[in-house]
């Protein structure tokens, strides 16, 4: 229980430190390089090679489908952009509820490997913190709240039926494994083209730059004002890989 209950307090930690900061866009710099060299570098030194090992060449289909068709249906059409957006970052909660559920599970598995439990712990922290900071500029407090809460409950239940799901004989469905494939490319895009802010403090979200330049892009969302906050978040996140491999 000692474990689960630090796995939870390593995802509300970052959100917690978010909700009572108030946006600024050098914040924003730090966090936007720290969410995609820490998420990214999990995905492509974790998920990627196991997917990679379970299904081949045949994970790059739905990691490009997810990575570039929110951006292929902006090109067509520039109004749905922001629907397309919030559809990756649908499918991409989904699958971190999958993900949520995994932790559980090796929480129990893995009791007598302390190491390997506290590497689960530890890239918690940047999930948390990196699911906030992508799902509250889109759908406010509220909804972010219940994103979290849906999250502990995957972890829960996946700690306390993990004994149950990870019989020897089990075998991951192999849906699961292209699914994993799809969200991986949707959380990157959704890292990437997540709405910046400008220097009053707001968000700018796709719609509203469309209103203002109807050649607006995806690609505009990547704002860096303050390199150094930047730099520093990119060092931060690279210590934190280091941390959980070497926990790992």
């Amino acid at each position: 229980m000692l474990l689960l209950t630090l796995s939870l307090i390593a995802l509300i930690i970052g959100p917690a430190v978010l909700a009572a900061t108030s946006n600024n866009r050098r914040l924003d710099n730090f966090l936007f390089s720290f969410v995609l060299i820490s998420v990214g570098g999990i995905l492509l030194i974790d998920l990627l090679p196991e997917l990679w090992s379970q299904i081949g060449i045949f994970l790059l289909p739905p990691l490009a489908i997810g990575f570039f068709g929110p951006g292929l249906v902006e090109i067509g059409f520039h109004k749905a952009a922001d629907k397309a957006h919030k559809v990756a970052l649908i499918l991409g909660i989904l699958g971190l509820l999958l993900h949520s559920a995994i932790d559980g599970i090796a929480l129990t598995e893995n009791q007598s490997n302390e190491m390997l439990s506290y590497a689960v712990i530890l890239h918690r922290l940047v999930v948390g913190l990196s699911i906030w900071w992508l799902v509250e500029p889109v759908w406010g407090r509220n909804r972010s709240y219940a994103i979290f809460s849906l999250l502990i409950i995957a972890t829960v239940l996946g700690y306390f039926l993990g004994d149950n799901l990870m019989k020897p004989e089990a075998t991951t469905p192999l849906w699961i494994h292209y699914f994993q494939a799809l969200v991986a490319g949707t959380l990157l895009h959704v890292i990437i083209h997540r709405p910046h802010i400008d220097d009053d403090g707001h968000h700018h979200d796709h719609a509203h730059a469309l209103q203002h330049d109807p050649e607006h892009s995806h690609s505009h969302g990547i704002v860096i004002k303050h390199i150094g906050y930047f730099s520093f978040g990119a060092i931060v996140a690279l210590v934190f890989l280091w941390l959980i491999h070497h926990f790992h």
